[in-house]
C-alpha cells in the first residue's frame, strides 16, 4: 500500500506574513501620538494672559482699566489688560469706548479750569509698537495742510521711554464760496423771508461749534511700549485764539511727566 505524502495529510509549510509595521515603526507612532496628546493638552491649558470674554464683552474688576485687542489667536480676538490709569489733579476722567471696538476704551481728562494751558490730556492703547506707530503718526499729521510736526524722539520721561513728538495745526484759508445766484424775481416774499432765517440759524449753529475748537492747537505725544506687542498712547493739547494762546514746550513736557505718572503698567509691562 503506497504511503500517502504529507501534503495529502494535510500538512502545509505556512508561508510566514510579514506585519505591515515593524517593532520600530511601532515606537515612533507611539511616541508621535504621545506628543500630539501633550502639545494638545497644554495648547487648551496655556494661559497667554488675555481676559474673558462674556456676551460679547470683556470681564474686568474695574472701570480704569487699559485694555487692548490683541492678535487672533484660535479665531476669535483676544483681550489684555496693559495697566490703569490713576486720577489726574486739576482734571476729571472719563473713559470713552472706540467707535471700532466698544470693548476698548480711551480715557479723556478734561481740565476743570477753562483757563489751563493744557485742556484735554487723552490715554489710549493699540496694538502696535511705539515706536513703529510713533513714526506712523507723526508722518500722518505731517501731511495735513496746517499742521506742523516735529521730528520724533526717542526720551525718558518719568522713569519710562517714550516716543514723542508734538504738532502745532492753524487754521487754514478757505477760498471764498462763489455768489449764489439772485432769487427768481416770481419767489414770493415769504419764502425768500424763509429761506433767510433758516440760513441764519445754520450760521448761528455752525458759529457756535466753531468757538468750541480753538483756531490754534498745540500738542504733545508719547508712546510707550507695553506688553503683548502693544502701546499705551498719551496726547496732551491746548490752545487759543493764537499761537500765542497755544501751551508752550515747557508746560506741554512738564504736564507729560505728570499724566504718564498717572499710568500704571502691568508688571514687566515698562
Amino acid at each position: 500500500m503506497a504511503k500517502k505524502s504529507a501534503k495529502s495529510k494535510g500538512y502545509r509549510k505556512a508561508n510566514a506574513k510579514k506585519p505591515y509595521l515593524s517593532k520600530r515603526d511601532i515606537v515612533l507612532l507611539c511616541v508621535l501620538v504621545a506628543a500630539v496628546a501633550v502639545g494638545a493638552f497644554f495648547l487648551f491649558r496655556y494661559d497667554d494672559g488675555a481676559l474673558k470674554v462674556k456676551d460679547g464683552a470683556v470681564v474686568t474688576d474695574g472701570d480704569n482699566w487699559l485694555i487692548v485687542n490683541g492678535s487672533n489667536i484660535r479665531g476669535g480676538a483676544r483681550y489684555y489688560k496693559l495697566g490703569e490709569v490713576g486720577e489726574l489733579a486739576g482734571y476729571t476722567r472719563e473713559a470713552k469706548p472706540t467707535l471700532t471696538n466698544p470693548n476698548v476704551s480711551e480715557y479723556v481728562y478734561t481740565a476743570e479750569d477753562e483757563a489751563a494751558d493744557i485742556d484735554t490730556v487723552t490715554v489710549s492703547t493699540s496694538h502696535a509698537g511705539a515706536k513703529a506707530l510713533s513714526a506712523y503718526a507723526e508722518e500722518t499729521l505731517r501731511a495735513v495742510e496746517g499742521t506742523e510736526t516735529t521730528e520724533v524722539r526717542q526720551e525718558e520721561v518719568a522713569g519710562r521711554t517714550a516716543h514723542i513728538f508734538s504738532f502745532t495745526s492753524s487754521p487754514v484759508e478757505k477760498e471764498e464760496a462763489e455768489e449764489t445766484a439772485e432769487a427768481p424775481a416770481e419767489e414770493s416774499a415769504e419764502a425768500t423771508a424763509e429761506a433767510t432765517a433758516k440760513d441764519a440759524t445754520e450760521d448761528s449753529v455752525e458759529g457756535a461749534a466753531e468757538d468750541k475748537t480753538p483756531a490754534y492747537q498745540r500738542a504733545i505725544c508719547a508712546y510707550i511700549d507695553a506688553g503683548h506687542d502693544s502701546c499705551v498712547v498719551l496726547r496732551l493739547q491746548g490752545g487759543g485764539d493764537s499761537i500765542e494762546a497755544c501751551p508752550a514746550d515747557e508746560a506741554l513736557n512738564a504736564a507729560l511727566a505728570e499724566a504718564i505718572q498717572a499710568v500704571k503698567l502691568e508688571e514687566g509691562n515698562k
